[in-house]
């Protein structure tokens, strides 16, 4: 973990930023996150009511039940809007996942393609920010059955420089 963070900060362009996050899926499964994520060159003022802007996010995630794990790797761009003079932001962004495995806690994903769509509420102060993150991981029906699986992620994210 530390060489990883030692490598994504040298490699850092200007904005970027690591997101850890840890959380919570029904039947029990434990979910951690690590992502890599750059933003859009471009953002888009709102008149007096704020900014849409961006980033793309290239994550490893993983989820641990008492008897299974799955691996995820994980790509998906993600709008981000945030009100003037406000601290607070919502995100969202609809991706794609990679799994290592299709079954977990009961529940058979079907694929290991995945869909990942996401929503968060946080909080942002300098290089720190918090967001509490709503996940769906789905194969949208490709294949029967399709259970997916939704998470619930604290995130702590620290811009590198």
């Amino acid at each position: 973990m530390v060489l990883l963070c030692l490598l994504t900060t040298s490699m850092a362009s200007a904005g970027d930023s690591i997101e850890l996050a840890a959380g919570k899926a029904s039947d029990s499964i434990d979910a951690m996150r690590i992502a890599w994520q750059r933003p859009w060159s471009r953002q888009w003022p709102r008149g007096n009511s704020g900014m849409f802007s961006g980033y793309h996010a290239l994550s490893i995630n993983y989820w641990q039940d008492e008897r299974e794990s799955i691996t995820a790797l994980g790509y998906s761009p993600v709008f981000s809007y945030q009100p003037n003079r406000a601290a607070w932001y919502l995100r969202f962004g609809i991706g794609a996942a990679y799994l290592s495995d299709t079954r977990i806690a009961g529940r058979i994903l079907s694929t290991r393609f995945q869909f990942e769509d996401q929503f968060g509420i946080g909080w942002r102060r300098g290089r720190h920010n918090l967001a509490l993150v709503y996940m769906h991981y789905s194969n949208a029906g490709i294949e029967k059955p399709n259970h997916g699986i939704d998470l619930l992620l604290l995130s702590y994210v620290l811009t590198l420089n």
